[in-house]
């Protein structure tokens, strides 16, 4: 799962990130799900409406690209 590699494997840099550091859910706890259903099979699509800064960017880019390219790599392109 993302979540699970993300917290795992990612450090968050200062320049990045208002928290540097490991990467951690428990600030946002709702980014398990969305990320998740990304590395799930079954889901197709994933819908979010969110508000400004809830951390998507690291849900639906980085995370999922990190997780692809380390845990199942495949073709991914990101423009």
């Amino acid at each position: 799962m993302v979540s699970e590699w993300a917290v795992k494997n990612r450090i968050l840099s200062s320049e990045a990130s208002a928290e540097s550091g490991k990467y951690n859910l428990a600030r946002a706890s709702f980014q398990k799900g969305w990320q998740d259903a990304i590395s799930n099979p079954r889901i197709h699509t994933i819908v979010g409406m969110t508000s400004a800064q809830v951390g998507k960017t690291e849900t639906f880019l980085n995370n999922p690209v990190g997780y692809f390219i380390a845990q199942d790599p495949s073709p991914i392109l990101v423009i």
